[in-house]
């Protein structure tokens, strides 16, 4: 066994190298993703107009998620006076934090020392985990609040005389609603919904049938979503559900393999999933002992199994049951390392060190150059957005990122509207990326300049001059 002193050590190298991983350098770098342009211009943008109530994107309406993580990354911003890089991250920074936390302090109690200590090394070598914890996505915030729900669900199961631990489940999974919507049921809900039908445990069925904490799940959840119905009129999410649920479950044109969420699960956690194929039988006889060791197992297995169904597919929707797969490998990985001979336990525990050290050298020493080719152009952007003398439109299509680090927006031009300001001799910037050069090139009446590489390496951005835009060049 490990002596308390070497424990100690132990978890302290772990929680400092969990700090580098989620906060080291985390404001020096510019934008990396689309997703990441938009949730930080949506936060610029309410900041900018003091409204909290209604997010825009590139000023038009953006109601597609609801919006708690904005208000997060604006009491950030807020703080310190402006919407940047770090204000916009921080609130994926610190919810990964709280998640490390809550696991461990969730994995001490029931499966004991090690087993958690395990646990949170696991999640912090966990690829996917550590990189969403240090982008502004709104995943990070649905994870700790979809986990933290489920964690009071089990600690109610055990204590079932703790009624604080009901109500607080309800209140964070209404708020896990005000980060992405109703999907932040399939992480605690049906889950718990489904252990419900297997075990009909009394306690879980009381914990899902009281009406007073579905009142606070549904005054949390519904809050927003009634104050925009009221500024706008129900009718407004039709085109939202329409577009943001049934067509990303059905796009054939982004369907990808059934078992792609398998694979990308493996390769996030390093293939440490291998781990529950050594003396599978142990591990699911210490599980199924109690309803909380099948709620566990089924939060894992349910939604990986409802989102394989769904065409539309991206690793990060999976990340609120990595905290739940950490607690199930640590508690695994403990009983192989209590059966292991002294040499192997040295291995482990060595390995649990250097795993997420591995990770943290990458964020502290490799991040910038390796995406350097993402973000280079921005500074030049800025720097010639800032002597630009007229407006600025982009063709068919604008990444939000470019519209973050511009002094104002872009709006986007369809073809038959460029024609029209052709004709009109309208006088303008027009950005086109490179699929679309051969169609502006052909009406342009001259090339400004060329950004590349342009968010990818082979990629390039143009900026192409109409009528008194050219005079700049003559």
């Amino acid at each position: 066994m490990v002596s308390s002193k070497s424990y100690k050590t132990l978890l302290l190298a772990t929680i400092v190298v969990g700090l580098f991983i989620f906060f080291w350098g985390l404001g020096t770098l510019n934008l990396l993703s689309l997703n990441e342009g938009r949730r930080a211009l949506v936060i610029r943008e309410m900041f900018s107009a003091s409204n909290w109530l209604v997010p825009t994107l590139n000023s038009d309406l953006y109601l597609t998620k609801p919006p708690l993580f904005y208000w997060v990354a604006l009491f950030f911003s807020s703080i310190v006076g402006s919407v940047n890089e770090w204000t916009v991250r921080l609130p994926s920074a610190i919810s990964a934090f709280i998640i490390v936390c809550v696991t461990y302090r969730y994995a001490v109690n029931r499966f004991g020392n090690l087993a958690a200590l395990f646990s949170i090394q696991i999640l912090l070598m966990n690829l996917g985990f550590a990189m969403l914890a240090r982008r502004s996505e709104i995943e990070m915030l649905l994870t700790v609040l979809c986990f933290s729900s489920l964690i009071c669900a089990l600690n109610y199961l055990a204590q079932p005389a703790k009624k604080l631990f009901l109500y607080f489940s309800f209140l964070l999974l209404g708020l896990a609603v005000l980060t992405k919507g109703p999907v932040a049921m399939l992480f605690v809900t049906v889950p718990l919904a489904v252990v419900l039908l297997w075990s009909r445990d009394g306690s879980l069925k009381s914990f899902l049938n009281d009406w007073r904490a579905w009142i606070v799940f549904l005054v949390v959840s519904l809050s927003w979503y009634l104050a925009i119905s009221y500024e706008f009129g129900f009718h407004i999410w039709a085109a939202i559900a329409q577009h943001d649920m049934w067509e990303k479950m059905q796009a054939a044109e982004v369907t990808k393999p059934l078992l792609s969420y398998a694979g990308w699960i493996a390769v996030d956690s390093l293939l440490l999933v291998a781990l529950l194929a050594l003396r599978p039988k142990r591990w699911i006889h210490v599980l199924m002992q109690s309803t909380e060791g099948k709620t566990l197992l089924v939060s894992v297995l349910v939604p990986f199994i409802v989102f394989s169904l769904f065409s539309n597919k991206h690793a990060k929707y999976l990340l609120p049951i990595y905290p739940v797969l950490a607690l199930l490998l640590g508690l695994q990985l403990n009983l192989i390392y209590q059966s292991a001979p002294m040499l192997w336990r040295r291995v482990i525990l060595g390995l649990g060190v250097v795993g997420p050290l591995l990770v943290a050298g990458f964020y502290v020493f490799e991040e910038a150059s390796t995406f350097a080719y993402r973000t280079v152009v921005f500074s030049d952007f800025k720097q010639w957005d800032s002597t630009a003398r007229l407006p600025i439109y982009a063709f068919n299509d604008v990444d939000s990122r470019l519209v973050f680090y511009a002094k104002s927006s872009i709006k986007v031009l369809k073809e038959s509207q460029l024609v029209a300001m052709k004709a009109d001799a309208s006088s303008f910037y027009l950005l086109a990326e490179t699929e679309e050069l051969n169609k502006v090139s052909s009406v342009a009446d001259c090339q400004i300049k060329q950004f590349k590489p342009y968010l990818k390496r082979k990629k390039s951005l143009t900026v192409f001059g109409f009528s008194h835009a050219c005079d700049e060049v003559k």
